[in-house]
């Protein structure tokens, strides 16, 4: 049986974030992205490195929904 894990982190220059883990089942949509992974998790934890840093994101569809890129 193969399984698998879904991890979401930030890498900088200036540090890295910690590390998310999704938990199994979780359909990850715009609004799962938005409002759990970058506004509970990875935001917080961006600021806590450096209050500059630009966001760089792939084109995963949770990426390119158009409330996540306003």
């Amino acid at each position: 049986m193969s399984r698998s894990v879904t991890v979401s982190v930030g890498i900088s220059v200036l540090g890295v974030t910690g590390l998310h883990f999704v938990n199994p089942g979780v359909k990850i949509n715009g609004k799962y992205y938005r409002e759990t992974l970058l506004k509970e998790e990875l935001l917080p934890d961006m600021c806590d490195i450096s209050e500059y840093f630009i966001l760089q994101q792939d084109s995963v569809p949770a990426h390119r929904e158009k409330e996540t890129v306003n």
